[in-house]
């Protein structure tokens, strides 16, 4: 095409936009909706499915999209502005897409807060390759919008603001007043219990924006003081009351995409993945556990696990871990077994700064963390995610740390995703799939083998922990559980139990304990055991225990989690942040070396606790550090130390994050 017709084209989309801006956008949406709707659902026919199987959806999808490219009327450059709002919004749907092939939630603002936990991982996920091609593509983007702004005509029409406003706000009006009204018919929601199948029935537009809009908790209606106490006074506080005989260490384990595979329908494998956890679920008590989430959400569950706080009272795919815990403390087992004298420890073989624990655990009452930074000869899976055994030595050491009783709570992560279509090198092969396996590729087949062996040393962790708390010398209980099922392209039918929602849980001890098995939820889970061990606790947890078969059960839980994390506090608050440290054992430097080789000065830190994350700083400032053991770290290349310059060791998160600093030595 020569220029002239070139210019021509952009002239008559200009035209276009000049004369019939909001039929332009209308059109325009309609076909990025489509292309959206085809990325979402991962196939080729997937526009025309949400068109016919969702048209009054698929239109009020493309409805929205039409508002935000009807900002172009206030611009003059308006084929840059449609064709930057186009870009978002494609963009948008190329990361869900791509998203949707190694987990099951589909892509939403929430991940937006996340980003930076998720750049220390993303090799996982993307190989070097793909970060090329989406650096590429970037680059590419950027490119093209510099040209378009650069070389696309400015339309030259007297813009009315005014009657433009007008027309938008009316639109956006009109947005929200289908959006209530079909809320309350019941045709669409804000709050979905399975954000999957959401995305599919109501489309992906809708839910990324109600992503956007919809966070925290709601208002209670006639919020005030006296409601809040009168609602106080009913539900109860036994924190401190009802100390049991025997008060022992409680340990729970959050076992990363771990499940029971035997519940897959038509799978046999050459022996029992996991014969510690069906031990378990054979003698002691056990259940399943609905969780927020599949396929990913770890937080959530955990934020359920110890607050005893639903998720579903939050924004669609919230993580309060970015939000509401950012600033405000939270009622959690920690404070509640605080009033018994018990010290409360985390354990992570993770980064520290993933989802932010580092600044959320204090607002759940820990008084330290020990997480992959602080842990001493970690091996690692061939995916890269360290080996759960590591826990095993950090739990201990949590247990020894203290003269009283102690809570751990550990988080594991040897079985997290990406699966690999293509088995890697090095992976252990113990477990093997039956040869003929119903509806299952080859591709799937190998990530399922993956999968299962990687769960199969997950559950020799449970075995080893098992036999160092027998050996602990202290009475201790153990709570195992899954924080959601793998993403495998599981679904109902797949599984004997039918949910996709659904883990187990178990609860172990070395003294006798009356056995109950039952089904219960997360955000339950603390309370059952605290009642199983005779504690009291407080608020949440003594309405999870005595008010579960009450009909206004969910709504008082939700007033309760308004007036903690983001009312007034009138009687659902007064905690206080912990001073937590991180790791139970102190990082020392004893002494250090200086050593020149021609024009290369080296500092040599010697002392204890040193690991691979940690490195040399002088008057704060990090230098370039190798790890050579846990009693000796060294900087080359250091720069002339002088008088009242301080050495010491620094530990740092995959993100480069520091998250603590050992003691100084003073150069006199």
């Amino acid at each position: 095409m020569s220029v002239s017709k070139k210019l021509f084209s952009i002239n008559k989309v200009n035209n276009a936009l000049e004369k019939h801006p909001f039929a332009f956008s209308c059109g325009a949406a309609f076909v990025l909706n489509f292309l959206i709707e085809m990325l979402s659902r991962r196939s080729f026919f997937g526009g025309f499915e949400a068109l016919i199987f969702h048209p009054l959806m698929f239109a009020y999808n493309s409805f929205i999209i039409s508002l935000t490219l009807s900002v172009t009327v206030l611009f003059r450059r308006r084929i840059f502005v449609i064709s930057l709002v186009s870009l978002f919004w494609l963009a948008c749907g190329v990361t869900n897409c791509v998203l949707l092939s190694f987990r099951t939630t589909p892509f939403s603002a929430v991940d937006l807060q996340i980003l930076s936990s998720v750049l220390g991982v993303i090799n996982v996920y993307l190989n070097g390759f793909e970060m090329f091609l989406i650096a590429a593509a970037a680059i590419a983007a950027v490119i093209l919008m510099t040209v378009l702004y650069i070389k696309t005509p400015r339309t030259k029409g007297q813009i009315h603001y005014v009657k433009a406003c007008s027309i938008i706000g009316a639109a956006i009006c009109t947005a929200f007043a289908i959006n209530s009204i079909s809320i309350a018919a019941e045709s669409d929601s804000s709050n979905f219990p399975n954000i999957a199948d959401a995305y599919e029935d109501y489309g992906f537009v809708y839910c990324f924006s109600n992503s956007i809009l919809d966070m925290g908790i709601e208002e209670p209606e006639n919020y005030s003081a006296a409601e809040m106490s009168a609602a106080a006074a009913e539900i109860g506080n036994d924190r401190g009351m009802h100390a049991p005989d025997v008060q022992p260490n409680i340990i729970m384990v959050q076992l990363e995409s771990f499940f029971d595979v035997n519940h897959v329908k038509n799978l046999s494998f050459s022996e029992n993945p996991v014969p510690n956890f069906t031990w378990l679920k054979e003698n002691y008590s056990s259940g399943y556990l609905t969780v927020p989430s599949i396929g990913a959400g770890t937080a959530n569950t955990e934020f359920e696990v110890l607050t005893g706080i639903s998720l579903d009272f939050f924004g669609a795919s919230e993580y309060p871990y970015k939000t509401a815990l950012k600033n405000s403390p939270c009622e959690s087992i920690c404070y509640d077994l605080a009033d018994y004298g018990y010290s409360s420890h985390a354990v992570h073989n993770n980064d520290g700064t993933f989802y932010d624990r580092h600044l959320v655990y204090p607002q759940l009452g820990f008084d330290s963390f020990t997480s992959i930074e602080y842990m001493q000869d970690v091996e690692y899976n061939p995916l890269g995610w360290a080996d759960d055994s590591a826990l095993v030595p950090s739990i201990t050491e949590a247990l020894e740390a203290t003269e009283s009783r102690d809570f751990v709570f550990a988080v594991s992560v040897q079985p997290h995703g990406k699966y690999p279509a293509e088995m890697p090198e090095g992976s252990p092969e113990k477990i093997h799939i039956s040869e003929k396996v119903p509806e299952m590729t080859d591709e799937q087949k190998t990530a399922f083998t993956y999968y299962v062996n990687q769960l199969y040393e997950t559950d020799e962790f449970v075995g080893e922990l098992i036999s160092a708390l027998e050996n602990c010398g202290e009475p201790s209980v153990l709570v195992l559980y899954g924080d959601h099922l793998p993403n495998l392209e599981l679904d109902e039918t797949k599984l004997d139990n039918g949910s996709l929602v659904q883990t187990e849980y178990v609860m172990w001890s070395n003294y006798d304990l009356p056995i109950k098995d039952e089904d219960i939820a997360a955000y339950q889970l603390s309370a059952q055991v605290c009642e199983a061990l005779g504690f009291g606790g407080g608020y949440v947890s003594s309405y999870n225990r005595n008010c579960r078969g009450d009909a206004d059960y969910p709504s008082k839980m939700q007033d309760i989690g308004y007036d903690m994390l983001y009312g007034e506090q009138y009687a659902f608050g007064g905690y206080e942040a912990t001073e937590m440290r991180m790791g139970v054992k102190d990082i020392t430097v004893e002494y250090f070396s200086v050593k020149t080789n021609g024009n290369e000065r080296s500092i040599y830190l010697y002392g204890n606790g040193f690991t691979e994350y940690s490195f040399v700083t002088l008057n704060g400032r990090k230098l370039e550090t190798n790890f050579i053991s846990s009693t000796v770290i060294a900087a080359h290349d250091a720069p002339q130390l002088e008088n009242g310059d301080e050495l010491a060791a620094g530990q740092a998160g995959g993100d480069g994050e520091i998250l603590s600093f050992s003691n100084a030595a003073v150069i006199e």
